[in-house]
C-alpha cells in the first residue's frame, strides 16, 4: 500500500478541523489553540493576541499618569532636551502649565530637530504639538487599535469617568498584546537597571523607583500595600501625602516602613529610599 505524504494528510486534517464553524469568540479561540497542528507556534499565538484584545481594556495595559514622562506647555527647549534624552521617547503629552492634569497636545521628538540646527528660530511648544486623541480608560483595546489607526497617532492620552488623565497608551502597548514584549535598547538597559536595589550606603535600605508597581514591591518584600486608585509606589505615597510641592526629603510610615523621597520633581515622586521599621 502506498504511503501518503505527510502534507496530504495535513490538508485532510484540517478540511475536517475546519468542518464545524465556530458560533462564538470563545469556540473561535479554542479552534485556534487547537490549529497548533497544522500553523507554526508563533502563528497561533500571533492570532491568539488578536481575539483577546476585545477583552481587554485600556487600563490594563496603559502607563498611569504617575509615571507618564510628559512636558508642560511654557516648558523651553533647554529644559525639555534633557527630559527627551534620559527618557529616550519619541512621543510626550503636552500638559496645561495652568491647569497640570489636562493633556494639550503631544510633542514628537522629531518635531524639534529645526531648532536645534537653527539658533535663529523661535521655540513655542505649543506651535509644536500635534492633537492628542483621547480615549476613556474602560475602552476596549481592538478599538483604540481603530482609533490609532484612523487618526495615523501613536500615542493616546487616557482619561478616567471624570475627564481627568489616568495615563498614556501606544501603539507598541498595543502590539506587545498581539506579539508579545517587543524589547529595544532602552528596555534593555532599563532591564539591567533594577527598579529596587540595595542602597550601598544604608545598610538594610532599599532604593526603589517611584514607578515600581505597589505589586511588585509586595511581591519582593511580602507586603500586602493597596492603593486606592493608584498602581504605583510614587502613587501611593503622593496620595498619602496630599502634595506633589516640597517633596524631597518627606518621610511617610507605612505599616512598619517608612518611604523617604529621595527625588522629585513638580510633577512627580521618582525615587524613594525604603527601610523596615
Amino acid at each position: 500500500m502506498k504511503e501518503e505524504p505527510a502534507s496530504s494528510w495535513s490538508m485532510r486534517g484540517l478540511r475536517k478541523w475546519l468542518a464545524n464553524a465556530p458560533e462564538t469568540r470563545d469556540e473561535l479561540l479554542g479552534l485556534v489553540q487547537d490549529s497548533r497542528r497544522f500553523v507554526e507556534p508563533d502563528t497561533v499565538d500571533m492570532l491568539e493576541g488578536v481575539l483577546s484584545l476585545p477583552a481587554i481594556q485600556v487600563r490594563e495595559i496603559m502607563t498611569p499618569r504617575p509615571a507618564v514622562v510628559g512636558m508642560y506647555d511654557d516648558d523651553e527647549l533647554i529644559e525639555i532636551m534633557p527630559v527627551l534624552i534620559e527618557s529616550a521617547h519619541s512621543r510626550f503629552p503636552v500638559f496645561s502649565s495652568t491647569d497640570r492634569e489636562s493633556v494639550l497636545g503631544v510633542l514628537i521628538a522629531k518635531d524639534l530637530l529645526q531648532f536645534l540646527y537653527s539658533k535663529n528660530q523661535h521655540f513655542d511648544l505649543k506651535a509644536c504639538m500635534r492633537p492628542a486623541v483621547f480615549v476613556p480608560e474602560i475602552a476596549r483595546a481592538d478599538h483604540l487599535l481603530s482609533q490609532l489607526r484612523l487618526s495615523k497617532s501613536h500615542m493616546a492620552i487616557v482619561v478616567d469617568e471624570y475627564g481627568n488623565t489616568a495615563g498614556v497608551v501606544t501603539l507598541e502597548d498595543l502590539l506587545e498584546e498581539i506579539v508579545g514584549e517587543i524589547a529595544d535598547e532602552h528596555d534593555d538597559l532599563e532591564s539591567e537597571l533594577s527598579l529596587i536595589r540595595p542602597d550601598p550606603e544604608h545598610e538594610g535600605q532599599w532604593l526603589v523607583e517611584a514607578h515600581t508597581l505597589i505589586e511588585s514591591f509586595n511581591e519582593q518584600f511580602d507586603t500586602a500595600f493597596v492603593g486606592d486608585g493608584v498602581e504605583t509606589v510614587g502613587g501611593l505615597l503622593l496620595a498619602e501625602l496630599g502634595r506633589v510641592n516640597d517633596l524631597v526629603g518627606q518621610t511617610v510610615d507605612l505599616d512598619g516602613w517608612q518611604f523617604t523621597v529621595l527625588e522629585a520633581d513638580a510633577r512627580s515622586i521618582r525615587r524613594l529610599r525604603v527601610a523596615h521599621q
